[in-house]
């Protein structure tokens, strides 16, 4: 028998678990009821004219916020990544250079302005010049580092390099090319090489670009390097990056043929341009005992600086001899049409092996090129007193492209030095006696860091 006080207890649970049942239904039905509150209120709202207008512009600014943060925030060229991974190898003494201190001591922001990114470099502005950096992909930075290792002599130093640049210019002595790279990669002139200095310049010859312009680094037609950090390098840029381009499928250039020449500088400084093709014609016939082809040969590689001094503003067709052969023998061909590298170069397919022959053959001389563009680019709006002379010349000039089929090579060679003569010739003369203060001047060349 349960007692009056049990039952009182007993009576007074009862109605604290009602109390709490009660209690937690209306919470529960709360928001409920809060949200069919909320959806009457915004339908009624919807009905107004204005309040439509008012979130209309409310989602199209908060759509503007967030495109503009994006913007901001973005990363087109992977420049935190870039930055991170170069500062923490330098810390750890993995690479050097000149530049190196400034990005990751100093903080100078060289790497603020990104132009594009291009195959595996990232490209950026700074003042005059353009820096280019390689992303770290730790399989290729493995790949390349098997090659060199810490402490590792001058002489295998030296040997490696002899290796390399035997395999990409052929056999033959590469000295002082060699010591050449190796007075570079010393980045602190100190007399001496450490394990960062190999690492960085090996890394950087494994780019293409820097591989060809260090190698035409006294050339100066070519655009020079102004400092490296690991695989980062800064090069000069071309104030104007092409000639010309014609664009034959464009509606505006079929009405107008000429349109590509509209904006052209005048005669006496497209003369000079000219000379500046025509000594790069000659200078890359052979350096560093390699023969050069330029196998991509197009007036948008080439472009001029605030003076109007040429400049190669593409590096890309232009492959050594050894090299050119080696990508020859490694195709598989089926006729003639796929043993093509560049524009020009070709060779004809063995059907035995069905590979490529080695040497170059119906190669059409630098210089039938380089007057195909002059043509082009230089043969309208010319003084009269030169028009016939320099006329005849040009058109010379690409007759010895046909000629050169059936002349052997060391009379080709001849005609393309007569030929390049006679063009110097000519347009020195009209230039030498014609006031031109713009020749006073040299191209402004950036303060070398290195």
């Amino acid at each position: 028998m349960r007692t009056n006080t049990q039952r009182k207890m007993s009576s007074a649970c009862r109605s604290v678990s009602w109390c709490i049942r009660v209690v937690r239904m209306k919470l529960l039905n709360t928001p409920r009821q809060a949200c069919k509150l909320c959806i009457r209120c915004l339908s009624q709202a919807w009905e107004s004219e204005w309040t439509r207008v008012y979130l209309v512009i409310a989602a199209f600014c908060t759509l503007m916020v967030l495109l503009v943060g994006w913007l901001i925030y973005r990363d087109p060229c992977f420049q935190w990544e870039i930055r991170t991974q170069m500062c923490e190898d330098y810390h750890n003494g993995l690479i050097a250079g000149a530049l190196c201190f400034d990005i990751c001591v100093e903080q100078v922001g060289y790497l603020s302005h990104c132009v594009e990114q291009h195959d595996d470099l990232s490209i950026f502005r700074w003042d005059d010049l353009l820096l280019k950096a390689r992303r770290g992909d730790h399989k290729v930075v493995n790949d390349l580092d098997q090659y060199i290792w810490e402490g590792m002599t001058m002489a295998d130093l030296e040997a490696v390099l002899d290796s390399f640049f035997g395999n990409i210019l052929g056999r033959g002595d590469h000295s002082r090319l060699i010591e050449d790279v190796v007075d570079y990669a010393d980045f602190n002139k100190d007399k001496q090489v450490n394990f960062g200095e190999i690492r960085s310049m090996w890394h950087l010859l494994q780019i293409q670009e820097f591989q060809t312009l260090f190698i035409f680094r006294d050339n100066p037609v070519f655009p020079s390097i102004n400092g490296t950090c690991g695989s980062l390098y800064f090069v000069e840029d071309t104030f104007h990056h092409y000639l010309y381009r014609r664009n034959k499928s464009s509606y505006v250039d079929k009405i107008f043929p000429n349109r590509y020449r509209w904006g052209a500088p005048a005669f006496l400084q497209r003369a000079y341009i000219g000379l500046g093709i025509l000594e790069y014609t000659f200078s890359i016939r052979e350096q560093d005992n390699a023969r050069f082809y330029m196998c991509d040969f197009s007036p948008s590689n080439f472009g001029y600086s605030r003076f109007y001094e040429m400049k190669v503003s593409n590096v890309g067709g232009l492959i050594s001899e050894a090299m050119l052969n080696k990508t020859f023998e490694s195709k598989y061909c089926d006729s003639d049409i796929d043993c093509v590298y560049g524009t020009v170069c070709r060779t004809s397919c063995d059907k035995l092996t069905q590979k490529c022959r080695s040497l170059p053959e119906n190669y059409i001389p630098d210089i039938v090129k380089v007057c195909n563009i002059l043509q082009d680019y230089l043969l309208f709006n010319m003084p009269t007193k030169i028009k016939y002379v320099l006329s005849h010349l040009v058109a010379d000039c690409i007759r010895i492209g046909k000629k050169a089929v059936a002349m052997n090579p060391y009379r080709t060679a001849v005609e393309e030095n007569m030929a390049l003569d006679r063009l110097n010739q000519v347009l020195w003369d009209e230039l030498k006696f014609s006031e031109n203060k713009w020749m006073d001047k040299t191209t402004k060349k950036p303060a070398l860091i290195v």
